[in-house]
């Protein structure tokens, strides 16, 4: 198996836990979420890889297999610490119980940061998908943007290590 189908695999593994998401999300809350008002340039420009690859050379491939992982893992632990709490939500005003501990204690926002860095990685493969990456890093300052005024209300406020990637 090649690292590029690994990738794809991940990616795809990327895709299925945001619709799985999405369905568990109730309709009154799906209305406020914040989407990126290009996205369907984005979901384009994110399913180009699977046409149109580059070839990386080296061990590349399997570095951007790496980073996929870790995005993927990071993603996945954060949405389980916040199911735990019975704090996860995907909009920015209904999460009643705010994460200080776990991924959460030196972390803003970790699952944020784990799809950024699945989808930088995999825009590696076809750089013009970087496009996606940047407005995907739109679409998540304004949503920590509500989020941090959501918290201001709790009289909570939490800054992480990747507290600079929202401001």
């Amino acid at each position: 198996m090649t690292a590029l189908t690994v990738s794809r695999i991940l990616f795809v593994g990327l895709l299925l836990n945001e619709a799985i998401v999405l369905a568990r999300t109730p309709p009154e809350e799906r209305q406020r979420i914040i989407m990126p008002r290009a996205m369907p340039l984005l979901l384009l420009l994110l399913v180009a890889p699977f046409f149109f690859a580059l070839e990386l050379p080296g061990g590349w491939g399997w570095f951007v297999v790496a980073v996929q992982a870790m995005g993927l893992g990071m993603e996945l632990a954060g949405e389980i610490q916040l199911a735990r709490a019975r704090s996860f939500s995907v909009s920015a005003n209904l999460p009643a119980q705010p994460q200080t501990t776990g991924l959460y204690r030196g972390l803003e926002n970790p699952i944020y940061v784990g799809i950024l860095l699945q989808v930088t990685a995999w825009s590696l493969w076809m750089p013009l998908a970087f496009v996606a990456v940047a407005l995907q890093l739109e679409s998540f300052r304004r949503m920590v943007r509500e989020e941090r005024k959501y918290l201001a209300q709790l009289g909570v406020a939490h800054r992480g290590a990747d507290s600079f990637l929202w401001n």
